[in-house]
């Protein structure tokens, strides 16, 4: 059963002067977790935001939970949990606030709303200043309380765009745990990052997007196999050996002159 199908999507800025997405095809399988990496400017973040709904695709198909999603489909969004590249909340509303806004908009009952909320503010140590306002917030709390009213309603698809940056390293291992559990649980989850490494640890899968399309994907556990079908002898695989390959055909040798 498929989660995410994303068929010849493309996506331009600028009046079609600056393509983003490339005829880009992409699957989740339901119950997998899978990282998307790729170059600045690869075209991640777009698909992310095409994903929430906040950008208009120029063509393709879209289908989620095996449901095409045509413009003015919300039902699928409750089903559905965020963080973006920019974390969403709004910063005059304190971090308690914040969080009863997010559950209340995705329905959580009362009683569990309020305990959910509670429970969350602890975990991402934010009960300190849950009564403050999010503006005042560091920029690795505003990450946290993003995250917090992405999962509040236990989402059975979690996207995260680098949901990572600015957490120090006690708390992105907390996290990371969550997410695994989350994903046990049979939620679907895809997170961007640049850092390879969480990739490896967290991921059932990858897919590497450059210049707006998927030009590689593949399930951890077939690095190997998949590598050498690129013409890689190696015995020992690791993702970042394959995304230099995939992604730095074209890339000159770089150097700076007052450097041997």
């Amino acid at each position: 059963m498929k989660c995410i199908q994303l068929d010849n999507l493309r996506l331009t800025y600028r009046r079609g002067r600056v393509t983003a997405l490339d005829d880009l095809h992409l699957e989740v399988d339901r119950g997998s977790f899978v990282g998307l990496c790729g170059p600045n400017g690869a075209g991640k973040s777009s698909v992310i935001r095409v994903l929430a709904g906040l950008t208009r695709h120029d063509r393709g198909r879209i289908r989620l939970f095996e449901e095409e999603i045509r413009p003015g489909s919300f039902a699928h969004r409750r089903r559905m949990g965020f963080v973006l590249d920019h974390a969403a909340y709004v910063d005059r509303l304190t971090g308690k606030e914040f969080l009863k806004f997010a559950g209340t908009m995705y329905e959580v009952p009362g009683e569990r709303l309020q305990s959910r909320v509670a429970e969350l503010l602890r975990f991402f140590d934010l009960s300190d200043v849950e009564d403050r306002t999010i503006d005042t917030y560091s920029k690795g709390m505003k990450q946290k309380v993003s995250l917090a009213a992405a999962i509040i309603h236990e989402p059975d698809l979690l996207i995260l765009d680098e949901p990572f940056d600015g957490i120090d390293p006690t708390s992105t291992e907390e996290i990371r745990q969550i997410l695994l559990r989350m994903n046990r649980k049979g939620a679907t989850v895809v997170i961007t990052t640049h850092v390879l490494e969480w990739i490896e640890s967290l991921c059932t899968e990858c897919a590497i997007i450059h210049k707006g399309k998927v030009v590689f994907q593949s399930r951890m556990d077939q690095l190997e196999s998949r590598l050498k079908a690129l013409g890689d002898s190696g015995t020992r695989a690791s993702l970042k050996d394959i995304f230099l390959k995939v992604t730095s055909v074209e890339r000159p040798h770089k150097s700076l002159s007052w450097l041997p």
